[in-house]
């Protein structure tokens, strides 16, 4: 069974292209473009691990991530932050919200693909 990512992104040429990259590399990949799609999903497909981007629509992914975290049904499930946002303090209240990694915009395609089999255990 293909292992699933959710992706929590709302600039579409950034989702799509995750999209393909998820695909080609053989997961099932999950699309929610903001923050409540993207909890209910996160509840909902039970993703083995979730990409999340800060930026959204409704809550900040710093929320989104601070409430899967808390809940014990989502808690165990990896989250990456992958966000524009990269000053020092931001990676900070990324691992404070309980986020495993914190990746900045523009990403290399092979270091996503690390980050999520480091995780995934692979």
């Amino acid at each position: 069974m293909l292992k699933k990512i959710l992706v929590i992104e709302d600039y579409p040429s950034t989702y799509e292209m995750i999209e393909n990259l998820l695909e080609v590399e053989g997961y099932q990949p999950i699309i929610a473009t903001d923050s409540s799609s993207g909890i209910d999903k996160a509840f909902s497909e039970e993703p083995d691990l979730i990409l999340l981007d800060i930026i959204l629509p409704g809550m900040s992914g710093f929320e989104v991530c601070k409430i899967l975290k808390s809940d014990p049904k989502t808690a165990k499930i990896p989250i990456v932050i992958v966000s524009l946002r990269s000053s020092e303090e931001n990676i900070k209240m990324g691992k404070a919200m309980g986020a495993d990694e914190y990746l900045t915009k523009p990403f290399d395609p092979l270091k996503l693909i690390e980050v999520i089999k480091k995780y995934l255990g692979e």
